[in-house]
């Protein structure tokens, strides 16, 4: 069975002030993925899971990410104190997953990204 662990999708110390993407996961023959954030502060915004069927290319994934993002239904989660999020995700067909934080506080956010980590199991 394939397994990967990616830490810091986002990087540690990110301030939630602002709209955040994380760094795109390919999920090439995955078969289920987690992904955990972990927050300090009082933020005000919403958290979310966007997915992308743009194929994989032959270069490094750093070198060409996708473009075309999807929000997945049900994935937002509003958040307005400190703690943590886990999305659990089985049985999906597309590429690419990300995390994205949408500030609604207008800027003035001090809540602090601690952890944002990726987990998959694949075959």
């Amino acid at each position: 069975m394939l397994a990967s662990n990616i830490q810091n999708i986002i990087a540690p110390g990110t301030v939630m002030n602002t709209t955040i993407n994380s760094a795109p996961v390919p999920l090439m023959q995955s078969w289920g993925y987690a992904i955990q954030v972990v927050f300090t502060g009082v933020p005000t915004g919403n958290f979310q899971l966007q997915a992308s069927c743009d194929p994989i290319p032959q270069a490094r994934v750093e070198e060409v990410p996708p473009t075309n993002w999807s929000t997945v239904i049900n994935s937002t989660i509003a958040v307005s104190a400190a703690g943590n999020l886990l999305w659990n995700v089985a049985d999906m067909a597309y590429t690419y997953v990300r995390v994205v934080y949408t500030d609604t506080s207008g800027g003035t956010s001090t809540a602090v990204i601690t952890a944002c980590n990726f987990n998959g199991k694949g075959v």
